[in-house]
């Protein structure tokens, strides 16, 4: 001003400018902007305290003279931000999370269009209570608690947000504290010891198929952990996915000659989905590999991690890397299906164990489709195929989009001659584990999947047929549309000649 210069140009005035507004303008012009705001908003409720704003610059600052946050013991490492405090500081408010229309970040927002629902949002509040400017429970405050319980933990802030700000991180490490405070909840319990429950189920099917999809069974769930009875529960596969394995009867040679690949099977591939695994097994089987399966090994974790069960999902961290360094040590890849389990080892575990082997573990860790494209590309990949005449149409995964991306996916899908794929537009499906089960969430579950999945599907499902690569976006599909997605192994595997030797 004092050159004859201005203080803001096409980004406006704002909050911090309007202080210099009357210098620059000058008082008779100053004043018309007041005569005007008086006439159109004399209550003063209509973006108050800019253009006219009597406040100093220095008044509304985020981070002031006497702004300092509560120390917090954490169980994830944040030190690579400075702190779980400069974690929650990395949102810079630019509002990238607010858009609606492209991308996956952010489903809750793109859901009720409430800020407080957006990762700003989130962060704000989370940063409020860290600095003692929410309640007097601080971090723990049942307030904190509202603001992160509409969170899919889909990662798409990781990937999209420009500071790359991790709400699903904060909001496991938030779990953690407040369950400690206030009491970790039944159906927590229950669903972070899923995989205990499904190799009892898978013992038991097809009866505990018959009992769990009952009307009497699913009112009982929802009137004690508020599972909402109009979810249908996935069933159990008799025959789980390592019982195959082990007592096939087309059981090649162990030929120590071939490249050894090792296959982690997660839960819903052990004792939901075998079929997936299979087809896995036996795509890497016809392209020359020699499978091994991943032994002994325990649940990937993510169910504790979800539930902000973090010292659970440590020990198993633990215990996994352990076992599965003994391959990764050799240089073997270790390779699964499901995103959200596989993806545990190359995310959240580098940050829940100080351990030099879980980096090492974490580089040998690939998705299916991913270690397919990348051998493709290497030149190492030999597979032959049938004659196929298929439009398919990709839903992409929220935390392979976030960690990965879903370019190998799409390129193990176009080794098929006669495939012709294209990636949806798509966003969250809405379900995330077991967010959309929990009754309180049925209704926005269905809301985010309504926002672009439902209508694309419905857009092509005469033309098309679906992809999906996770558990989570199938059930969603099936339920919600009737529409049966498959993995992108099944569809490679199906185009796969059948006369190949082991």
């Amino acid at each position: 001003l004092e050159f004859g210069g201005a203080m803001s140009s096409e980004h406006g005035d704002g909050l911090v400018r309007s202080e210099w507004n009357e210098t620059m303008f000058g008082s008779q012009l100053y004043n018309a902007f007041k005569e005007v705001k008086a006439v159109f908003d004399p209550n003063g409720i209509m973006n108050p305290g800019k253009i006219i704003a009597n406040q100093k610059m220095t008044d509304n600052l985020r981070f002031g003279a006497a702004y300092q946050t509560e120390e917090i013991n954490t169980f994830f490492d944040f030190s690579n931000d400075g702190g779980f405090a400069r974690s929650v500081e990395l949102c810079n408010g630019v509002g990238a999370c607010r858009k609606k229309l492209v991308g996956t970040m952010c489903p809750s927002y793109i859901a009720t269009l409430d800020e407080e629902h957006s990762t700003r949002g989130r962060a704000n509040i989370l940063r409020a209570a860290l600095s003692g400017k929410l309640d007097d429970e601080g971090f723990t405050s049942h307030r904190v608690y509202e603001a992160l319980d509409l969170c899919l933990e889909c990662k798409g802030c990781k990937g999209e947000c420009p500071s790359n700000v991790d709400m699903a991180r904060m909001k496991y490490e938030f779990l953690a504290h407040y369950y400690d405070k206030h009491g970790l909840p039944l159906r927590n319990r229950v669903f972070g010891h899923i995989a205990t429950l499904s190799k009892l189920g898978s013992a038991l099917a097809p009866l505990s198929n018959w009992i769990m999809n009952h009307p009497w069974h699913k009112w009982l769930l929802e009137q004690t952990i508020g599972v909402d009875r109009r979810r249908t529960l996935p069933n159990f596969a008799r025959e789980t996915f390592d019982h195959w394995f082990y007592h096939r009867s087309n059981q090649p040679k162990d030929d120590t000659d071939r490249p050894t690949v090792v296959f982690f099977p997660d839960t819903f591939v052990n004792y939901n989905d075998p079929h997936i695994g299979i087809a896995a097994v036996e795509v890497l089987e016809c392209a020359g590999y020699r499978v091994i399966l991943a032994e002994p090994r325990k649940c990937c974790g993510r169910p504790f991690i979800s539930k902000g069960m973090l010292r659970q999902a440590k020990a198993v961290a633990e215990y996994n890397i352990e076992q599965l360094d003994r391959y990764a040590s050799q240089g073997w890849p270790i390779v699964g299906c499901e995103p959200s389990c596989l993806l545990t080892f190359r995310d959240d575990y580098l940050d829940l164990v100080d351990d030099p082997r879980a980096k090492r573990v974490a580089d040998h860790i690939f998705l299916i489709d991913e270690f397919l494209a990348q051998e493709h590309e290497a030149g190492r990949l030999h597979l032959s195929f049938k004659k196929v005449n298929k439009t398919l149409k990709l839903h992409g995964h929220c935390q392979q989009k976030a960690i990965v991306g879903i370019e190998p996916t799409m390129t193990a899908l176009k080794l098929v001659p006669g495939y012709e794929v294209t990636a949806l537009n798509t966003g969250c499906c809405g379900m995330a584990g077991s967010f959309g089960y929990e009754k309180e969430h049925f209704d926005i579950s269905m809301k985010i999947a309504e926002d672009r999945l439902f209508p694309a599907v419905r857009d092509d499902k005469e033309e098309a047929e679906f992809v999906a690569p996770g558990t989570s976006c199938r059930h969603q599909l099936a339920e919600g549309l009737g529409c049966r997605a498959k993995h992108p192994i099944e569809y490679i595997r199906e185009a796969m000649q059948d006369n190949y030797e082991l």
